[in-house]
């Protein structure tokens, strides 16, 4: 499934940091990579939940960045995240996902040895 993926200039510069970590080059397979992990992480909470949920500042601010392909199954559990953790309301599909590819990056930013890829 595609999808307009959009994230905060912090959320760029985690991308980056994680293609450098792994000596990967294209944005879309780190964040895919990381998206499929996190997936499969027996703390789901630890990820979508409340800490994760709230925004620090600028809710709105995310911009789209690239176009990413995401997985059929992946991209069905993140809409069901979207909708299981209440996350604040968007308009599109497009931002409900990257709001839950942002909760994403925002654990492996706070927890770099909890998802593996």
């Amino acid at each position: 499934m595609k999808v307009n993926l959009s994230l905060k200039d912090t959320h760029v510069t985690i991308i980056e940091r994680l293609k450098d970590k792994h000596s990967i080059a294209s944005d879309e397979e780190i964040v895919s990579r990381y998206v499929t992990s996190a997936l499969r992480h027996e703390d789901l909470d630890a990820i979508f939940g409340i800490p994760r949920e709230q925004c620090g500042a600028g809710c709105f601010d995310a911009e789209p960045r690239f176009e990413i392909n995401i997985d059929d199954a992946d991209y069905e559990s993140l809409g069901k995240m979207y909708e299981d953790y209440a996350f604040q309301p968007y308009v599109t599909k497009d931002e409900q996902i990257s709001k839950t590819i942002r909760c994403v990056l925002n654990f492996v930013e706070e927890e770099p040895d909890s998802i593996l890829i």
